[in-house]
């Protein structure tokens, strides 16, 4: 007799996935150490990254609470966008560029041609003609693509919004590669809205291109969101078993015959059958804790290069992470921050005074 088992299975999953669960519905991953009075650090990460004191004054960071939901880092409109595909619409944009594309580029091979639909391309200047654009033109040769980056490096803020989009979202990585090289050297409103909405995704490839990202424009406002999004949970099979273990002993018997008639003669064809007798295990429910390595690399280098003390042995202790942020990197970061806005009220600098707590 076979004995049947129904178990749970936990599975810790390592660089090859790089989910990232909207921190809205993120939880700890066992064996988190606890934040004051012992409840759990953040079941959704929470902090106001740049909310200033006064209207005039210098703008401090503040602690995680222990819990609470995520405010967006920077305080960007999404309204502009939405009144960016609207205007699109209107302006029949995608239109104008599909024709651009059938007369100069496509594969029309003429220099000249080409140089004339390029030079059209620079007259496209309202930023809700950047998404079609990079729509139509995604199958384009190399140096229309380029010529598109460089259109948009030149665009101002929102120009460095669309690269942003592309280094996140473009499945090409040449194409990432390129949008980051032209996004310059900080991160501006509209793209820490794009990292923002990028690690809270479930999509791995995007919340790990939005971290090397915030990586390579050092974008600290991205911290907190960075330590939420290096381990969260991973997709499970929704109904049936997802494995099973077979643990038996067979033994052979006759469990019938099949008679044969010849000429003056009979026999019988025996039936072979087996019977089991072991432990069978089912596998009919699982929790998946996804630690993110590449997101951790970034967490790990950007906030060692903040404060000039390794964090590598913070792990993936979430807990220990709040604690360091709340105790450590907060009041230090702090005292920067007032130091750099009393020197800009000309204050001289024996008269800085150490950062209050917020």
């Amino acid at each position: 007799m076979v004995r049947q088992f129904n178990v749970n299975l936990v599975l810790l999953a390592g660089s090859a996935l790089c989910l990232a669960m909207p921190l809205a519905a993120q939880t700890l991953p066992p064996g988190a150490a606890a934040g004051p009075g012992g409840e759990p650090p953040v079941r959704e990460s929470d902090v106001t990254i740049v909310t200033p004191d006064r209207e005039d004054g210098p703008r401090l960071l503040k602690p995680l609470p222990a819990t609470g939901t995520v405010p967006a880092i920077v305080n960007y409109q999404p309204q502009i966008m939405m009144d960016e595909g609207y205007r699109a619409r209107e302006r029949e944009y995608e239109r104008q560029l599909r024709t651009i594309r059938y007369k100069y580029l496509g594969s029309r091979r003429a220099p000249e041609l080409r140089r004339k639909g390029l030079l059209e391309l620079a007259e496209f200047t309202d930023p809700a003609a950047f998404g079609p654009m990079v729509e139509v033109f995604r199958f384009e040769k190399d140096d229309v693509k380029l010529a598109m980056l460089d259109h948009f490096a030149a665009q101002g803020e929102q120009g460095q919004a669309i690269l942003a989009w592309i280094a996140i979202y473009n499945e090409d990585d040449a194409m990432r590669h390129e949008a980051t090289k032209r996004l310059g050297d900080k991160a501006t409103d509209p793209v820490l809205h794009h990292l923002d909405v990028a690690l809270r995704s479930d999509d791995h490839d995007v919340a790990v291109a939005a971290a090397t990202l915030a990586g390579t424009l050092h974008a600290a406002e991205t911290i907190p969101l960075l330590i939420f999004a290096q381990a969260a949970g991973g997709p499970i099979q929704p109904t049936g078993d997802l494995a099973w273990i077979a643990i038996e002993r067979q033994v052979a018997y006759v469990q019938g015959v099949i008679p044969v008639v010849g000429s003056g003669s009979g026999a019988f064809i025996p039936i072979i059958g087996k019977l089991s007798d072991g432990t069978l295990m089912r596998v009919v429910d699982a929790v998946v804790i996804v630690y993110r390595t590449q997101v951790h690399t970034v967490l790990v280098a950007m906030t060692t290069a903040e404060t000039g003390q390794s964090t590598a042995s913070l792990n993936y202790d979430l807990g220990a992470w709040w604690h360091w942020y709340n105790d450590e990197y907060v009041p230090f970061r702090n005292d920067q921050i007032m130091e750099e806005w009393l020197a800009s009220q000309g204050a001289r600098p024996g008269d800085v005074p150490a950062a209050a707590k917020p």
